[in-house]
């Protein structure tokens, strides 16, 4: 299923796993303003061809559990998602569902920047 030659979130750098586990903590918490906080706005999503663009941080809080789930809980269940750089050096971890969570550098933190679903 996965390639071998595939990253996984261990080998990513330290500072953006720090920032990952309390990203996924704030989810799993369902800590709306936290995870907003650690957000990037306008913030890209594509869920299906055809739903996808830009929503505001408003828009963000208010259509959380599409992007997370009806239960955040068991948002990202992998204990080791795979990992890779993507564009312009950003930082992406996929699910098993085809997900793709792409988290850009800012400053000394990161910023989780999009949110894109493979067809």
């Amino acid at each position: 299923k996965g390639h071998p030659q595939e990253k996984r979130l261990d080998s990513s750098p330290p500072a953006f796993r720090t920032f990952f586990v309390e990203f996924k903590s704030s989810v799993t918490k369902s800590d709306k303003v936290a995870v907003a906080a650690m957000t990037r706005f306008p913030f890209k999503y594509g869920f299906d061809a055809g739903d996808e663009g830009k929503m505001s941080r408003a828009q963000f809080l208010k259509r959380f559990k599409e992007v997370f789930g009806d239960s955040p809980r068991k948002f990202l269940p992998e204990k080791n998602p795979v990992f890779s750089r993507g564009d312009a050096g950003s930082y992406v971890i996929s699910t098993e569902d085809a997900a793709h969570l792409i988290f850009i550098k800012s400053g000394n933190t990161f910023k989780f920047a999009e949110y894109i679903v493979e067809p």
